[in-house]
């Protein structure tokens, strides 16, 4: 019999043994809490965020996140989703501090901008999850509800807004 069909038989032999015993391969889903999201910018190409939150796993091992996915709405409007990779891990029995930065393309942002009228403050809501992973990957979900100026988005617009009206009137479109 060769080396790797060897191993290979072996570990179906363990895993044979540790079923007949009862042993299961389970984790338990950490909890995830949202604490802050900071707006970093509005540009042509999206919506770009930080997120942190901190984890607690009540398993007795450590657990290894993966990623994150994460779905925008402003003013009730759909802006869009996002995945973004995520690096950490989260040991057992404790809270852990973890940051993500994402970029979400636009989608229903303008949408939002003209809904919201004049208000000053925009509401949002966050919906995700963190992609965990030990031996099987398990989803753990979370949201976050606040609100962003609605100035912050008009700045990233100002230099689209500038090119467009250069481009039908050059020399026009000097938005501050």
């Amino acid at each position: 019999m060769s080396l790797s069909r060897r191993h290979f038989v072996l570990a179906a032999a363990g895993l044979a043994a540790l079923s007949a015993a009862g042993c299961t391969v389970t984790a338990e889903i950490p909890q995830i809490q949202a604490r802050d999201l900071r707006f970093m910018s509005a540009d042509p190409s999206g919506l770009t965020f930080q997120v942190d939150f901190i984890a607690y796993n009540t398993n007795t091992f450590t657990l290894d996140l993966e990623n994150l996915r994460a779905h925008m709405l402003i003013e009730g409007n759909d802006v869009g989703a996002g995945v973004s990779a995520v690096s950490a891990q989260i040991p057992p029995g404790r809270w852990t501090p973890v940051s993500a930065t994402m970029t979400i393309p636009w989608g229903g942002v303008p949408a939002s901008l003209l809904v919201a009228g004049g208000a000053p403050q925009l509401n949002y809501t966050l919906r995700g999850e963190v992609t965990v992973h030990h031996y099987v990957s398990i989803r753990a979900p979370f949201e976050t509800h606040g609100t962003v100026p609605r100035d912050f988005f008009m700045r990233g617009a100002t230099s689209t807004i500038n090119n467009v009206i250069n481009s039908v009137l050059p020399g026009f479109g000097n938005i501050q």
